[in-house]
């Protein structure tokens, strides 16, 4: 008997064909499964299902705090024009609006579009108390239908933080999102940085998944499925050549510090000390997050 039956190992979905050998059909078998194993197929991250644990667990807690508090402050020291003019904002997949919608709030256009219509339904109502006379458009959809959907429209800003490393082909995404940016345009990405996560699995013990190629975990829906290298991010920027205005490492010191002792500190304390070590190396390498600021020629 033969069945297809769908497999998911890391982060790639897989379809495997299952043949079952019965016991006495078989003289040596070292396996009673033959499997032939489909080559994988590519997946984008789709967060419907999720928004609660979203706010539960990274919107709502200190954290998500200090990350948000610290993209605020590279936009402010590094983007001069955004208390200067109104600027037109492109949010690409920006879940529930917590950064944009405060950029809504100054009096900038803001465009905000995910790929999940759930997300977007939460991001409706952060924008409704936040700038409830905003000038914002929600767009359903994928990273890649974006031109189409926007008919070759082009932004000031492009803000895509915590995408690129759900996504399948992340540097395909940042040849796409440059496209988007007008000429002297600025973009903001944020990614989950490799060498942070594999330092943490080192000093955990967990010496094999540290070297391992793919990150998702079962147990945890909320592990990125892809963690990027900075200086591969930054190589892809210099490519398009797109000039540095920030890179900054976002929770330096905080992920790395014993929960007992992070529970004993506040978010001022946490912000002062993190404005400034997030942008030393090595010590910026190991923020759990990765703030590239740059800007179109």
């Amino acid at each position: 008997m033969c069945q297809f039956r769908p497999y998911t190992k890391g982060f790639a979905a897989y379809q495997i064909q299952l043949t079952w050998q019965p016991k006495h059909a078989v003289k040596y078998r070292p396996n009673r499964f033959n499997c032939e194993i489909a080559q994988p197929i590519p997946m984008d991250r789709n967060f419907d299902g999720l928004s609660a644990r979203f706010k539960q667990q990274i919107y709502g807690t200190l954290k998500g705090q200090l990350r948000l508090t610290l993209l605020d402050l590279d936009l402010e020291q590094c983007l001069p024009e955004l208390t200067q003019r109104p600027l037109k904002v492109l949010d690409v997949g920006g879940g529930m609006g917590q950064f944009s919608s405060a950029l809504a709030a100054q009096g900038h256009q803001v465009t905000l579009t995910d790929i999940s219509a759930e997300m977007l339904d939460d991001a409706r109502a952060v924008f409704d108390e936040v700038a409830p006379n905003a000038n914002v458009q929600f767009i359903v959809g994928p990273l890649q239908d974006l031109h189409q959907q926007l008919n070759g429209e082009t932004f000031d800003l492009v803000l895509n933080h915590a995408v690129l490393e759900w996504l399948d082909d992340p540097q395909q995404a940042v040849n796409l999102l440059t496209s988007l940016l007008a000429p002297n345009g600025v973009m903001s990405l944020m990614f989950y940085n490799r060498h942070a996560i594999v330092w943490r699995n080192l000093v955990n013990g967990s010496w094999q998944r540290a070297h391992n190629k793919h990150f998702h975990h079962n147990k945890n829906q909320l592990m990125p499925q892809n963690p990027l290298d900075p200086h591969e991010v930054n190589q892809w920027l210099m490519d398009l050549n797109l000039t540095s205005l920030r890179w900054r490492g976002i929770r330096c010191v905080h992920d790395h510090m014993p929960k007992f002792m992070r529970e004993q500190k506040t978010l001022q304390e946490f912000t002062e000390i993190e404005s400034e070590i997030g942008l030393k190396p090595p010590y910026r390498d190991l923020g759990r997050y990765v703030h590239m600021l740059c800007r179109k020629a």
